[in-house]
């Protein structure tokens, strides 16, 4: 079992590090092989495999000859989000995020609201003055940034502050358009340029009339969803290229770190050809039982995936399998996305 190699993988994505990991395998003898090394120390050939794979959302099945192949994977740190204010809305947008796939920080200076016992275990949690947070949080550019504190003054301090940090990839900051407007105005006196002042979200949240802090911070998180994905605000019916190269995986990721002679399978997308639920790079475990952590799409593809791979799981089989979900076929069987999905199963 490569339960080690993907410890270090996490170790080292935690640190910030950005590194790949390169899997040589074989489809007739089903040998796999797994190297990791961090991005910056790469040469040779496996720096050729990472670059080909940066070039395609960040993985690359490269093939070397009739059985042998490559597939390269390149992690990046992970997108994180900060949210200065663990009020309700701050308390909800935390929740929905982590669920959605981002690390997230939140920082408050009153302990009744920001606790452990509160936030659970997966956000990282910071109850200290929002001056003294600065001095922790270690910020860069690829953080997205939500205020929503619970006052005037405590906004424009965390906005001034993080206005002094290079460009991000959000600033959000909650607030009427009258706040705001005086806000703006009066860093702009201060001394901030125009064009950093235009970059912040604010009033935050895509506008579909929310009232609640659920509901509000829904529309926080998809506005956050849009900038990461797309890089800025759709129109409606506007044609978008999506961005598929921020997914960690983690839970899959953790599961293999921690598995301990468990029959298992990975299922990961190697390749994919129009219009799939899933990208390249997404995984999957599959469990003997036909349990799963993770997903590559649902429904009928996904199910006959999870078959194939529960009946594989710790046999030390190897193979790749293509799921065609254009044509009448397709359509019977409901696959209604019209792509074709190439996937890696590994037995473990």
């Amino acid at each position: 079992m490569n339960g080690q190699i993907y410890k270090i993988l996490l170790e080292n994505v935690d640190k910030g590090e950005e590194v790949a990991l390169i899997t040589k395998y074989n489809l007739e003898t089903k040998k796999v092989e797994k190297n990791i090394y961090k991005l910056d120390e790469l040469e040779g050939d496996n720096l050729d495999y990472a670059n080909k794979a940066i070039q395609k959302n960040l993985i690359a099945n490269i093939k070397i000859n009739e059985n042998e192949n490559i597939l390269a994977e390149v992690f990046k740190r992970e997108h994180r989000l900060i949210v200065f204010g663990a009020g309700h809305v701050g308390y909800h947008l935390c929740h929905f995020a982590s669920k959605v796939g981002f690390n997230v920080t939140v920082v408050d200076d009153r302990p009744y609201f920001a606790n452990k016992q509160k936030f659970g275990e997966d956000i990282h949690v910071i109850c200290n003055t929002f001056e003294n947070a600065f001095e922790i949080l270690d910020i860069h550019k690829e953080n997205y940034i939500v205020i929503v504190t619970r006052g005037h003054k405590h906004d424009k301090f965390c906005l001034e502050k993080i206005l002094s940090i290079d460009e991000l990839n959000y600033i959000g900051m909650i607030g009427s358009k009258r706040r705001v407007k005086i806000m703006k105005e009066e860093l702009i006196e201060d001394g901030y340029s125009n064009d950093k002042i235009e970059n912040i979200y604010s009033p935050i949240g895509l506008n579909i009339g929310a009232v609640t802090p659920e509901e509000i911070a829904i529309s926080i998180l998809a506005e956050l969803i849009s900038v990461k994905r797309i890089g800025k605000l759709a129109m409606k019916n506007e044609k978008i290229k999506v961005n598929n190269s921020c997914e960690l995986n983690r839970d899959v990721l953790e599961a293999l770190a921690m598995s301990n002679g468990e029959k298992i399978s990975l299922v990961t997308i190697i390749s994919t050809k129009g219009s799939t639920p899933r990208k390249s790079g997404s995984k999957m475990i599959v469990y003997d039982s036909g349990n799963i952590i993770g997903t590559i799409g649902g429904g009928c593809a996904e199910a006959k995936i999870i078959t194939d791979a529960a009946f594989m799981a710790g046999s030390g089989n190897l193979k790749i399998e293509t799921i065609d979900m254009t044509g009448e076929v397709a359509e019977d069987e409901g696959m209604v996305c019209g792509g074709i999905m190439t996937v890696l199963i590994e037995s473990i």
